[in-house]
């Protein structure tokens, strides 16, 4: 097992993790010259100096550092002659101060890294959405060293046998991140990653506290519970499943995190097993950061119940996460299988309730707020 752990430049989390199969950590400026995958306004202040004393305490426990430059889009930069200049020269002071590596999701950073950089490690992003055969084959013949699947890819497992055989035939790592709860079969999902770009970026947006995207994506679940069933984390306790196709790089997110979140996530995925609220181990933007805003503005009252899932993780079957191996979501409807609807009845309870117990009126996504979550608000 092999670990990628987001760091949220708590020198003392890198103490904490040493003693687990952390490989790399991973993270960034509050905001750089690209963009990447978090909105600034979540993120730690990091500046050059915490930046590069980090790395040192990462390297001081056998651990390297990889750098987050996974902007979805430039923002039309790459047509100016001295924005690519900058781009070049934020790259070689960043290897300068003891950047391993970097994760990028445009094939553009990936030659403009390499061919300067040849020998230097770079990762495809999942913000790149690499889902499917065909696409690990170009970025293996594009000289990426790791490859992390989108996770709409984490359960189909024809896929992840074929692209575990590719990979390692090549050298190329694969790497699938465990704990997003990004809805399966997002709508939202290229949009987010849009808006998570030009939040981090140096020159990008202002004043905005809330991505906006994630409310849909709430509200989606605050809809229907057995989505949460149907999003692609990877339980602790079905790592196995994986490393029974030859994958062994594990990606755990949350650079927004605290030291004490993070370190129970290691914890979980290093020893395989977690007794408690699968919900305390994955990302789960919808009931925190979703009330959390809401709050602010006095509009939370249709989401509240988010914060009262609660997902038993010694309750899942055995073998539950088996059934997709024979079954290809990509190719039967949810309203069909109803596989996850089952499961969810069996693990997911909502302040002490099975969802079948609950009568919940359908709400819409309130598109009149989204002004709101910017500097100019009005509640």
């Amino acid at each position: 097992m092999r670990l990628v752990v987001a760091t949220n430049f708590d020198d003392n989390l890198i103490e904490q993790i040493r003693k687990y199969p952390v490989k790399y950590v991973f993270g960034s400026h509050t905001e750089n010259i690209t963009g990447h995958g978090r909105a600034s306004f979540i993120l730690p202040k990091v500046d050059d100096e915490r930046l590069k004393n980090h790395i040192g305490v990462v390297h001081s426990a056998n651990i390297k550092f990889l750098y987050t430059l996974n902007s979805a889009n430039l923002r039309g930069k790459e047509y100016s002659e001295r924005h690519v200049s900058e781009i070049r020269n934020e790259v070689e002071k960043l290897i300068n101060m003891g950047v391993d590596g970097f994760i990028v999701a445009l094939p553009y950073l990936l030659f403009l890294i390499k061919s300067e950089h040849p020998d230097i490690e770079v990762s495809i992003s999942s913000f790149a959405r690499v889902n499917h055969i065909r696409k690990i084959e170009e970025y293996i013949n594009l000289g990426a060293n790791t490859i992390i699947l989108d996770e709409d890819a984490n359960r189909n497992f024809q896929l992840l046998e074929s692209a575990s055989k590719l990979t390692r035939k090549h050298g190329v790592d694969l790497e699938l991140i465990v704990n997003n709860t990004c809805l399966w079969g997002c709508p939202y999902k290229l949009t987010h990653d849009q808006v998570s770009s030009y939040l981090s970026a140096s020159d990008g947006v202002k004043g905005v506290w809330f991505e906006y995207p994630i409310l849909f994506c709430a509200t989606e679940v605050r809809n229907d519970f057995a989505n949460i069933i149907r999003m692609r984390w990877i339980r602790p306790e079905d790592l196995i499943l994986y490393e029974e196709l030859g994958i062994d790089r594990f990606k755990i997110a949350g650079r927004n995190k605290t030291t004490e979140w993070l370190v129970r996530a290691v914890k979980a995925y290093s020893e395989r097993s977690y007794e408690g609220n699968l919900l305390d181990i994955v990302s789960y933007v919808q009931g925190r950061a979703t009330t959390t805003a809401l709050r602010k503005i006095g509009h939370s009252q249709d989401y509240e119940i988010l914060k009262k899932v609660y997902v038993n993780n010694k309750a899942f079957p055995q073998y539950w996460l088996r059934y997709f191996k024979y079954n290809r979501c990509e190719e039967r409807s949810c309203e069909e299988c109803k596989y996850c609807d089952t499961i969810a009845e069996m693990v997911v309870t909502i302040d002490d309730k099975r969802i079948s117990e609950l009568n919940l009126p359908k709400v819409k996504p309130p598109l009149q707020l989204i002004p709101k979550f910017g500097e100019n608000k009005d509640g």
